[in-house]
């Protein structure tokens, strides 16, 4: 059992956990007490994972069942759930409340491991066919409205494809509506130079080895048309959005538009940051954490309240903690290479850790929109922590099922 640990991997994770326990030690409302208590059934769960087979959640009978489970905790959510802060996220089942789509996105990697492992991306067009898998979560989602999670689902989607064999353009292509819609919404110059810049890109280096020149010129062609309609349809479509996540998404470009309204997360995140310098005021002696400017410190600002209160030193050592995570799991991928749905559920749980880290510490520097994501292994939460550790369970289950061999991995 010892012999298969990645101790690299344990040991970045150990790290973000002793860092989130202290920060939540000093932010009132026995955060990290109650944090404690997932602490422990978080690593339980773990080791469960880890001991029992990956194998075991995509097997056909096994796999059916736990997706229609947790489709049905969605729609339970939507009907019965728990609202706070003008979302309805939480289910509660006898004493205990959770939150499915934490667990959705567990399902939706191992969904999608299956099925690219028995139909990986040879054409374009096997890409849509992974599509259906995640659109009926992501719309449940995305109704709760969990803005943040729903694009999760998206990261991993893109991530696995391309571990499956899809190309850069080919998930350029798939993005490019959306990019059209965020672009055309905070600058219309920088939506039409993106426009002529895909249009350039594609025909250049799109499928250029499979499709002979007329095919990609008329499938180029479609693409910009189509990016061009959704621009313009952008009013009209903008308006699924709730009005704060419209704000959201365009007000880290210039958050001093609005400094009490939409900046002012971003602001009162990167006066935090910024105060902290190097070694940082010391823990539970951040004016702005303390003084409770910055906004829901304990969850999805708590990077702001480390660099405040820990400083740069801190920061950095998370940030290289998580890099060791994502090299791992996809170090962990290779080493599974044989096995396609052991590489590819490495790959997505991979994919999900650097989303929300990439996108939770951007958008407490003000380089990303503030999308409610939280911080793995730091932020408050029950359900989040869980899966997280969860996922570092079934990380060491596909090690242990693909141990390294000398010959084939003395790169790494």
């Amino acid at each position: 059992m010892l012999g298969s640990v990645d101790w690299v991997l344990l040991f970045a994770t150990g790290f973000l956990l002793f860092i989130g326990q202290m920060t939540l030690q000093h932010q009132g409302n026995d955060y990290a007490d109650k944090q404690a208590g997932f602490l422990v059934a978080g690593v339980l769960a773990a080791l469960i994972f880890w001991r029992i087979p990956y194998t075991t959640w995509t097997h056909k009978i096994v796999l059916p069942v736990i997706y229609f489970i947790n489709i049905a905790l969605l729609i339970a959510v939507m009907l019965k759930g728990h609202s706070a802060m003008g979302a309805q996220r939480w289910l509660a089942i006898g004493p205990i409340t959770i939150q499915p789509s934490e667990i959705a996105k567990l399902v939706v990697i191992f969904t999608l491991s299956a099925w690219l492992a028995y139909k990986p991306v040879r054409q374009f067009r096997d890409c849509f066919f992974a599509i259906a898998i995640i659109v009926i979560p992501a719309v449940l989602v995305f109704k709760q409205p969990d803005l943040g999670t729903s694009l999760t689902f998206g990261a991993v989607y893109f991530g696995m494809l391309f571990w499956s064999g899809a190309g850069l353009m080919d998930l350029l292509v798939l993005a490019s509506p959306v990019l059209s819609l965020v672009l055309n919404a905070v600058n219309l110059n920088w939506w039409y130079a993106y426009l002529a810049g895909l249009g350039g890109l594609l025909i250049l280096f799109w499928r250029r080895r499979t499709w002979p020149l007329w095919l990609r010129l008329m499938m180029v062609t479609g693409v910009v048309m189509l990016n061009m309609g959704m621009g313009e349809a952008r009013p009209h479509l903008w308006g699924v959005l709730k009005e704060y996540q419209q704000k959201r998404l365009t007000s880290f470009v210039n958050p001093y538009a609005d400094p009490r309204g939409s900046g002012y997360h971003i602001l009162q995140s990167l006066i935090a940051i910024g105060s902290g310098g190097v070694i940082g005021a010391g823990l539970g002696k951040g004016n702005q954490s303390q003084g409770a400017f910055i906004p829901e410190r304990h969850t999805d600002f708590i990077f702001a309240v480390v660099g405040e209160e820990l400083g740069f030193r801190i920061t950095a050592a998370i940030v290289f903690a998580y890099f060791l995570i994502c090299m791992r799991a996809v170090m962990i991928a290779y080493q599974a290479r044989e096995n396609p749905a052991g590489s590819l559920m490495a790959i997505g749980i991979m994919c999900m850790f650097l989303f929300h880290v990439f996108l939770n510490i951007g958008m407490t520097i003000g380089i990303m929109p503030v999308a409610g994501v939280p911080l793995p292994f730091l932020s408050y939460g029950g359900t989040a922590l869980i899966t997280d550790l969860v996922s570092i369970g079934l990380l060491l289950s596909i090690r242990t099922a693909h141990p390294k061999t000398k010959q084939k991995d003395d790169w790494w």
